[in-house]
C-alpha cells in the first residue's frame, strides 16, 4: 500500500510527512539533491522517525498501574501507529492532530489532544509539539522523537561518522537492560572523547546510549571526510537517546521529554521516571529544529 505523503518545503529542503503516526518520511536537501533520512527498509527498521506518546521506551513487562487497574501498552506508545487529522497544510508547513478515541483509553485512561507541527525554513525543519489536558483530571504523559539519519550521509564508513555534542558533558551514557533503564549504575564516560561519541559496530552491543540531564542544547551528526552533517537542537529535552540496530546504515539521535521504565519499578505510572503532568486546559510544548548541510 502507497501511503499519501504529503510534502513541504522551502527554496533549501523539502519534508514529506505520512498522516499515519505524523511521521517524518523524508528530509531531502533541494541543492544537493541529498537525502539525510532512513527510508524504513524492514530489513533493519520498517521507521523513518516515529513519534513517542503516550510513553517513552518500555514499561517493566508491557504494563503499568494506576490506582488498582493494570493498562497495558507496546514500547513507545501508540502515537506512532495512529492515523492522524491534518488539520492545516501550507507550502512550507503543515499540522497533524491526533485526540483520544475508545480505543485509546483502553491503553491509556486519559484524554488528550497531540499535535504536531512540521515547518520548513531555510535549511531547517522546526518540529513542534503541543499537548492539550482536555480531560476534567490531571493527565501524565511522556513524548519523544525518534528520527533516523542515513549513514553514510554521502560518503564514508560508520566508523568515519560521531556524535557531537555542543558541550563538555559531565554524565556519560546509561545502558538498557532489556529496555529498561538503570540509573542508579554508574554512567560510562568511556562513550566520550571530549565532545564526541565516535561510531562503531561494538557501541550499541547492549543497546541504546541513554544520556540524562545534558547540558548541551545541540547535537551533532557528522563525519571525518567531508562537511556533511545532521544537526539537531533538542530545545531543554532532559534525555536523549542514540541508537542503530547490528549493521544497519543508520543511527538515531532521540530527544525525549521520558524516558523507559526503570530495572526496579513497581508498575506504578504516577511513581514512573520523566511523566510531564497537566492540569486540566492546560497544554504542553515542545520543539526541535534539525539543521541539514
Amino acid at each position: 500500500m502507497i501511503e499519501d505523503l504529503i510534502e513541504i518545503r522551502s527554496e533549501y529542503i523539502s519534508a514529506k510527512l505520512s498522516p499515519l503516526g505524523a511521521e517524518l518520511k523524508s528530509l531531502f536537501d533541494l541543492e544537493n539533491g541529498q537525502e539525510y533520512l532512513w527510508q524504513a527498509d524492514p530489513a533493519f527498521w520498517a521507521r523513518s522517525a516515529p513519534h513517542l506518546f503516550p510513553i517513552v521506551g518500555k514499561l517493566k513487562d508491557d504494563k503499568f498501574r494506576i490506582g488498582r487497574k493494570f493498562y497495558g501498552m507496546p514500547q513507545h506508545g501508540f502515537a506512532r501507529d495512529s492515523k492522524f487529522d491534518v488539520v492545516q497544510a501550507q507550502r512550507d508547513e503543515v499540522t497533524f492532530r491526533l485526540g483520544y478515541n475508545s480505543e485509546t483509553l483502553k491503553l491509556y485512561p486519559y484524554k488528550f489532544l497531540l499535535e504536531v507541527t512540521y515547518r520548513c525554513y531555510g535549511p531547517k525543519l522546526f518540529v513542534e509539539y503541543r499537548v492539550f489536558n482536555v480531560d476534567k483530571q490531571e493527565i501524565y504523559f511522556s513524548l519523544g522523537f525518534h528520527p533516523a539519519f542515513n549513514i553514510p550521509i554521502q560518503n564514508g564508513t560508520l566508523e568515519d561518522y560521531y556524535i557531537e555534542f555542543e558541550e563538555r558533558e559531565p554524565v556519560g551514557a546509561f545502558f538498557l537492560t532489556q529496555g529498561l533503564v538503570n540509573f542508579e549504575h554508574k554512567d560510562d564516560k568511556t562513550v566520550f572523547d571530549g565532545r564526541r561519541i565516535s561510531l562503531n559496530e561494538k557501541l550499541f552491543e547492549h543497546g541504546a546510549l541513554v544520556f540524562k540531564d545534558l547540558i548541551s542544547g545541540r547535537v551533532a551528526l557528522k563525519n571525518k571526510i567531508d562537511a556533511r552533517e545532521v544537526i539537531l537542537d533538542i530545545d531543554d529535552a532532559p534525555y536523549l537517546g542514540i541508537w542503530r540496530p547490528e549493521g544497519a546504515p543508520f543511527v538515531c539521535v532521540e530527544p525525549w521529554f521520558g524516558v523507559s521504565d526503570g530495572v526496579f519499578g513497581d508498575y506504578d505510572f504516577l511513581k514512573k521516571e520523566g511523566l510531564n503532568e497537566l492540569e486540566p486546559s492546560e497544554s504542553f510544548k515542545a520543539s526541535f529544529v534539525l539543521h541539514v548541510n
